[in-house]
């Protein structure tokens, strides 16, 4: 399952939350391109506000660290990678639709953000720097809003919580492709 909470025993190499998120996007990005997706020369985009080390699979992306708002690409992109951003911007389903529009059909939109096994105002370590943390109810939200953008589920959901990995809390991923 590629949209998930995170567990560091999903990768056996694996000992950080970053590592998990790194192991997890190349793990989507391989599965994309064996569902028969064409990779081209044309750059990802990554958009890491995390300032974790991240490598945007495929053979070359263009980087931009804790940006607002996607910079331009001069033609649609094969993926979008977005780490850490929907929980600090005010407008997520902004970005959702910033990144649907630069992606190609059929392309790749990973993001990850911090989630918690909560309801309620953001306490959980971290928080001075967040907009928000995601719980079961407003990862339902996001979904449904995605799929508004012809964006939908890829490689499979599971929402179990697989403990806290970031203090009192945990990252999850949500992986999706553009339908049109």
């Amino acid at each position: 399952m590629l949209s998930r909470t995170c567990n560091l025993r999903d990768f056996p190499e694996c000992v950080t939350v970053a590592g998990w998120q790194q192991f997890l996007a190349n793990r989507a990005w391989q599965q994309w391109t064996q569902d028969g997706h064409i990779v081209t020369r044309t750059p990802n985009v990554c958009v890491n506000w995390s300032g974790c080390p991240f490598d945007a699979p495929g053979p070359t992306a263009i980087y931009q660290l804790r940006g607002h708002k996607l910079l331009p690409v001069p033609e649609r992109v094969p993926a979008v990678y977005g780490l850490s951003v929907l929980d600090h911007l005010d407008a997520p389903v902004r970005f959702l639709a910033e990144s649907a529009a630069q992606l190609r059909k059929g392309g790749l939109l990973f993001l990850t953000y911090a989630f918690w096994d909560a309801e309620g105002p953001d306490t959980a370590a971290g928080n001075d720097g967040r907009r928000r943390i995601y719980d079961a109810k407003s990862q339902t939200k996001l979904i449904a809003e995605a799929r508004k953008l012809n964006l939908v589920p890829f490689g499979g959901l599971d929402w179990a919580y697989h403990g806290n990995t970031l203090d009192d809390h945990t990252l999850a991923s949500l992986v999706l492709v553009r339908r049109a």
